[in-house]
């Protein structure tokens, strides 16, 4: 993982300079007009874009327009406290808009560089960020209050979280009130009643659980009175039954996609409860391989707008499959013994 690390020349002019990463600047690029030098500007890494600033005051200036700091991915950088500090409260431009981080979970320090004082920074200087993605962060000294109450986006990949995570807040105003997408993948401390609590402290209009196997049917139950407006679900590798899919068709009228993927316990019983989700444009069935082809056709043929169906993983008897495939002719559908990964994005 790379280092941020100062740069080997610096120049006050716009004459030539030598990037600490070996990028040569000729003078004759001083010639350039502001617009082209921004479009180069924006090819550039984190790292390679502060230490841009440094050749001449003209980048310097540049390398602050709004325009470049709308999506930062320090995700290949090894950050910690003292370094992220300094980051948002002098390198990072005001306009950011998407936050990539990766955390020291995995490393032998397991350092907490992600503080309640470096978010409330954040806040404060980033009024226009709405996705924040953390990565192997432990945020287990945070509550889930300290995050940006601008975000609409909120990913968190293979982070521990407290089972506090949710205080009583003294605030009037409920926690992150303009979330709309929530993505977890592995983590593992992530309960049921912590999923009833996120869902009924927002409008929540992407839900996506990998790897959360402490969520259950029960956790389900309790959080769909709130997802109301529910577009898009993904749930793989999560601890439910065919009762999920029950609570899904009676519950989720608006859903446009669901994946499902590793739900062994999927039976052509769970799968006929979505024949009422009429909105459904993509569906997701990889490796639930109980699943009869009649059932598919059954269900699929009742869902008008059904426009992409994954079957990866699933093994048919016969001409299950061509029966499919005949029986939806404006669909797409994809059958992949392998299981490619075609997951559905944020």
């Amino acid at each position: 993982m790379a280092e941020m690390s100062a740069p080997v020349r610096y120049e006050d002019s716009c004459g030539p300079a030598e990037l600490g990463l070996g990028i040569s600047v000729s003078a004759s690029m001083s010639w350039l007009p502001d617009n082209v030098l921004l479009e180069v500007l924006g090819f550039l890494s984190v790292r390679d874009l502060i230490r841009s600033g440094r050749v001449c005051k003209r980048w310097k200036r540049l390398v602050m327009d709004k325009t470049l700091w709308r999506y930062v991915d320090l995700t290949p950088y090894k950050l910690n406290s003292k370094i992220l500090w300094h980051l948002v409260r002098h390198c990072i431009g005001t306009n950011l808009q998407t936050l990539k981080v990766k955390g020291l979970l995995n490393s032998v320090s397991k350092q907490e560089f992600l503080t309640p004082a470096v978010l409330q920074v954040i806040e404060k200087r980033y009024s226009s960020l709405e996705k924040l993605h953390l990565e192997e962060t432990n945020l287990r000294s945070l509550s889930y209050e300290c995050f940006p109450s601008s975000l609409k986006t909120l990913e968190l990949f293979q982070c521990e979280i407290p089972l506090t995570w949710f205080r009583t807040s003294q605030s009037k105003n409920k926690s992150l009130p303009n979330l709309e997408n929530l993505n977890l993948r592995n983590v593992s401390s992530f309960s049921d009643h912590l999923f009833q609590t996120i869902c009924k402290l927002s409008s929540l209009k992407t839900l996506c659980l990998s790897g959360t196997y402490r969520v259950t049917d029960i956790g389900i139950q309790n959080a769909v009175p709130y997802l109301k407006g529910l577009q898009h679900l993904k749930l793989h590798d999560c601890n439910i039954t065919n009762i999920t899919l029950h609570l899904i068709g009676c519950h989720l009228k608006h859903l446009r996609s669901l994946a499902l993927r590793n739900f062994g316990s999927l039976t052509d019983a769970g799968l006929s409860c979505l024949s009422d989700v009429k909105t459904l444009e993509k569906l997701w069935l990889n490796c639930c391989f109980r699943l009869s082809s009649n059932c598919i056709i059954s269900v699929c043929g009742n869902l008008p707008f059904l426009s992409y169906l994954n079957l990866n993983g699933i093994l048919f008897e016969g001409q299950g499959l061509e029966e499919i495939r005949k029986s939806l002719p404006n669909c797409r559908i994809t059958n992949s013994v392998s299981d490619v990964d075609t997951m559905f994005k944020l």
